[in-house]
């Protein structure tokens, strides 16, 4: 489910009904953040039971509720932090990582503190996160210029 900042607040109160469930935050015109769908996807075939929200903290006003609707719940994130992945148990933080990662090491991470996965995700990179790379190719090279690397 894809929701936006200011809509976030229903989508936590669903997920803390979850015996497990993952929340994703990103922001729209970052390339790591675009990948994380399609990673995530991946990890939703293999984790069904995996309760999971991706939200698009894309306008000033997404980004205002983070002290009344993140903070409380000890869910720390700034522009500058996304892509963050949120671990939650019944609505709880388990843990929670900053940066995307390629689905079978997300998974790998996720079951370092959810446990194995139903369907193991395999190793390297699926087929819809090659394609979020390919399109995201010049914008990752900017921020590698930009950054120096």
């Amino acid at each position: 489910m894809l929701v936006r900042g200011r809509d976030l607040a229903p989508a936590l109160d669903g997920l803390a009904g979850e015996d497990q469930a993952l929340l994703a935050i990103g922001r729209p015109v970052c390339p790591a953040c675009r990948l994380v769908p399609a990673s995530l996807a991946a990890v939703a075939e293999a984790r069904p039971g995996l309760a999971m929200v991706i939200c698009d903290m894309a306008a000033p006003e997404d980004w205002a509720v983070r002290e009344a609707v993140l903070w409380p719940r000890g869910i720390r994130v700034s522009p500058a932090s996304v892509p963050v992945l949120v671990l939650l148990r019944r609505g709880e933080v388990v843990a929670s990582r900053q940066g995307g990662a390629p689905a079978h090491l997300l998974d790998a991470w996720i079951a370092g503190h959810l446990g194995p996965a139903a369907r193991p995700v395999p190793e390297g990179i699926t087929d819809a996160e090659q394609e979020v790379l390919a399109a995201t190719a010049g914008r990752r090279v900017q921020h590698g210029v930009v950054k120096g690397v």
